[in-house]
């Protein structure tokens, strides 16, 4: 493929990227808060116009992430994917944060709202671990990368870096369908003082011996 169109409304700021194959991608992103949906298609629009011609594929960012920003991005490129006659696919928010440039064996994070983040653990760009919520104080010993990373002394990754990476990782035959991936269960099935109780010890990462 040519030139991918790729989508990340996974935070509060959205982002759309032409990532070319040869030559540097053009990306723009926005204050979205709640107006992802208000917001995407005139962005992606302004995009393409600027470029003066669509895209051979599209990418999304699938989550975890803002729940209606999620289905907001997804359904909007299955949409353009549909319309356009091209292939889609999807890229986890933290695989994306994970391919933006960090290398050996970290923790990605996402803000997750309630005072928690996404965590997973990677060594470069393989995920080594399952998907779980963590508050600060349970965050792993280990390197963090991804959005809000900065602050907690880590890797800063955001939206642009993301998009970009995103691209790379499809064009490396490393992504996915773009089906949502959710940090929660629906609390029906699985309660968080259960989750706690009965999941949590299985998957926080044991300290190695030294």
């Amino acid at each position: 493929m040519t030139t991918l169109l790729v989508i990340d409304t996974a935070s509060e700021e959205l982002g759309v990227a032409l990532v070319p194959a040869i030559g540097k991608p053009s990306v723009r992103t926005a204050a979205g808060g709640t107006n992802h949906s208000r917001l995407l298609i005139p962005l992606v629009d302004a995009l393409v116009r600027e470029a003066g011609s669509r895209a051979d594929g599209i990418v999304v960012i699938t989550g975890p992430g803002s729940y209606a920003g999620i289905r907001v991005g997804i359904a909007t490129a299955g949409g353009l994917a549909l319309g356009w006659g091209v292939p889609l696919s999807g890229v986890p928010t933290l695989r994306a944060a994970a391919a933006a440039g960090v290398v050996g064996r970290f923790a990605a994070i996402h803000p997750a709202g309630r005072g928690e983040w996404a965590v997973q653990l990677f060594d470069g760009v393989e995920p080594v671990g399952p998907l779980y919520p963590a508050r600060r104080e349970e965050l792993p010993s280990l390197p963090l990368a991804g959005e809000g990373a900065g602050a907690l002394g880590g890797a800063e990754v955001g939206v642009a870096e993301r998009l970009v990476a995103a691209a790379r990782l499809v064009r490396d035959g490393l992504a996915g369908t773009a089906e949502a991936v959710y940090l929660r269960e629906p609390h029906v099935t699985l309660s968080r003082a259960r989750w706690r109780r009965e999941r949590a010890p299985e998957t926080f990462p044991k300290e190695e011996p030294p």
